[in-house]
């Protein structure tokens, strides 16, 4: 591909620092959602479990294994239906308009949940907050990736992720300082919600890429058609045309399968959904969501236990910008190499705090490994499989794809989220996080392998890296 040809796929906007620091900001509050929304519930179940007075603790056992997996679990169930859902939307929308319609997501499950009357009515409000928590997860990166230019890509990117772990960090606090008063909790997630509704809709710019879509639609009936015969990502762009004029006529999910039959769209399928699959199975959603739980296990008493959850937030989001200012001079992969090998360690360290016996030592060894764990997760899998899916898709297929591997993403967060207190009661707490070890070392050899390096290049070079990495390692016959 020729240096005019990548310039000209990936069209941005110029912004001066004062309008992208607000850019950030407006456009990572459906981040900040995401994290409240999907962090408070570890908070929230401590009260729950407490409770004298709430018609909680009679409605349904709450105090089964199970039924807190259902509750902390409902949420993704909805993030599996949310990143599909704003897959098929941004493709015929936009990805501006996608992220400002999920907020309506946002605000009525907040408010649902504050006013659930039982545990069932609760988990049902937890689902609709999660299609906002999945929309918001596969669109936030997609929309920014086409906004800024390609050498700032990592950094915006990072930042993005800062404002997620923030969120996480105000569902901390919020649940530390109203205590028993999770109703207000869980209502407070629909706030920021409705800032960016507002806000959002006077100042978020159209991505350059989709205005660039209506200005070739409003000059011919076949623009779909116009569009993808103009797409340069693929490295068959020549001699394509009437195989993309083909794939594009059905639509964005039908031509995401046809490009799958054509292997196109495998190689950036297999990177995105083996990133997001190795990234929950480490476990950092467990260490997220039961937090809390974890660390009074460990010896801490409820209200310690959700300050010291708040100030790993805080770390996370320290370290997340670092990665800010590093990514995009050190590149993906060694970012990725040096984080995920310290998550091994760090994850080793919290097993065998389990091994010891509850006591003020073991409470120690637990939190110094989960604030290892935190930090090395925000300079590596956790912000960077967001940018990386972002980028490594052709224009075409890049919104039903990031969307699919996010979908893929929330079905391995669920599974993990739902068994991590059944798995802990079989294999123990220790065997559990050893488990999680493993995966990671599964990490290190697919980043290894697979994952292209994409720090500086055009969202066309990315996707083009990107099966060109994947093709070097298959199997090839005799």
């Amino acid at each position: 591909m020729s240096k005019t040809e990548a310039d000209e796929e990936s069209p941005t906007a110029s912004y001066s620092s004062c309008q992208m620091v607000t850019l950030i900001l407006v456009t990572g509050l459906s981040l900040f959602s995401f994290g409240y929304n999907a962090a408070n519930i570890g908070g929230v179940l401590l009260y729950l479990d407490s409770s004298h007075t709430d018609c909680f603790k009679s409605s349904v056992c709450l105090n089964s294994s199970l039924m807190k997996g259902v509750l902390v679990s409902s949420c993704l169930v909805g993030a599996f239906l949310g990143a599909l859902f704003a897959g098929t939307l941004a493709a015929r929308r936009g990805a501006r308009s996608t992220l400002l319609m999920n907020n309506f997501f946002f605000v009525a499950g907040s408010i649902c949940s504050a006013l659930a009357p039982g545990i069932l009515c609760l988990v049902l409000a937890r689902c609709v907050v999660g299609v906002g928590v999945g929309a918001a997860s596969a669109m936030v990166h997609v929309y920014m990736g086409e906004v800024v230019p390609a050498e700032r890509r990592g950094e915006h990117g990072a930042l993005l992720a800062m404002m997620g772990t923030s969120g996480i960090l105000v569902a901390n606090l919020m649940c530390w300082y109203l205590a028993e008063r999770w109703r207000w909790v869980l209502a407070f997630g629909g706030l920021p919600a409705m800032i960016q509704l507002l806000w959002g809709s006077l100042i978020m710019p159209e991505s350059p890429l989709w205005t660039a879509k209506l200005q070739r639609g409003r000059s011919s009936p076949m623009h779909s058609i116009q569009i993808v015969c103009q797409d340069i990502n693929s490295p068959e762009s020549s001699g394509r045309s009437d195989v993309a004029c083909f794939i594009e006529s059905g639509g964005p999910w039908l031509n995401l399968l046809k490009s799958i039959g054509t292997g196109r769209a495998i190689p950036p399928l297999i990177i995105g959904c083996g990133l997001h699959v190795l990234g929950q199975a480490s476990g950092i959603n467990v260490i997220i969501y039961y937090g809390p739980k974890m660390l009074t296990l460990a010896g801490f008493a409820n209200s310690a236990a959700v300050f010291i959850s708040a100030a790993l937030s805080l770390s996370q989001m320290c370290s997340t910008f670092l990665l800010s200012r590093l990514v995009d001079r050190l590149g993906r992969k060694p970012m990725s190499f040096i984080g995920v090998g310290c998550m091994l360690v760090s994850l080793g360290g919290i097993a065998y705090s389990y091994l010891l016996p509850p006591s003020h030592r073991a409470g120690w060894v637990a939190l110094i490994s989960s604030f290892a764990f935190r930090v090395a997760f925000s300079v590596s899998l956790g912000p960077l499989s967001y940018i990386i899916t972002a980028e490594i898709f052709p224009e075409d297929i890049r919104a039903p794809g990031v969307s699919l591997c996010l979908a893929v993403k929330w079905v391995a967060n669920f599974l993990i989220s739902l068994t991590w207190l059944p798995l802990a009661e079989v294999v123990g707490l220790a065997g559990t996080f050893v488990l999680y070890g493993i995966m990671c070392v599964l990490a290190i050899g697919f980043l290894a392998i697979y994952v292209p390096e994409t720090s500086g290049k055009t969202l066309g070079q990315a996707s083009q890296i990107a099966m060109r990495e994947l093709q070097e390692f298959s199997p090839r016959s005799p």
